[in-house]
């Protein structure tokens, strides 16, 4: 089936066609319509996900690590400051093979701020044992969320999908879908 979405949307329907036990999710531009999209469809009932609302990034892998050592399929989205502030949390998850699946929508670290796509996000984890996967369009972002969950259960790590900020997220492009 083709279908005209965002990056963003793209993702968030990967994640409702891979149906996780639990989602850890604190919104952050320019990723904040991947938990959006997918609380909708928690809300319809087209998942069976515990979708975690959480008080900031940090506690959002928090809640994926506790899921994911526990059993459970458990995915995330993050941007910029807030995947700095999971930084701690990311050589947890890693250290412990933990198969968690994030969503990264690349933005720049900076202060006061900065909204412009940068990788400065991303390559700040680059060495903490996750496997990163760049997405270059729409099409790209959905097959690779798609096969990152398999594909981090089989190595027993945990995979970081990346696309650019305000870019490859928020454009719209016919894709084809699963």
């Amino acid at each position: 089936m083709s279908i005209c979405i965002s990056g963003n949307e793209a993702v968030a329907y990967a994640m409702k066609q891979i149906n996780p036990d639990v989602m850890g999710a604190f919104p952050i531009t320019p990723s904040t319509e991947i938990p959006e999209y997918f609380a909708k469809y928690v809300a319809n009932g087209e998942v069976n996900t515990e979708y975690v609302t959480v008080e900031s990034e940090h506690s959002s892998m928090s809640v994926c690590i506790a899921a994911e050592a526990a059993g459970a399929r458990s995915v995330s989205a993050t941007s910029s400051c807030g995947l700095a502030l999971m930084y701690e949390l990311l050589y947890v998850a890693a250290s412990n093979r933990l198969p968690i699946t994030l969503a990264c929508v690349n933005r720049a670290l900076s202060g006061p701020i900065n909204i412009n796509n940068d990788h400065s996000d991303s390559m700040g984890a680059r060495d903490a044992g996750w496997i990163q996967i760049y997405a270059e369009s729409n099409q790209e972002a959905y097959d690779n969320f798609i096969m990152a969950m398999p594909v981090g259960e089989k190595l027993r790590l945990p995979v970081m999908c990346c696309m650019d900020g305000f870019i490859t997220n928020h454009a719209v492009e016919n894709i084809t879908l699963l």
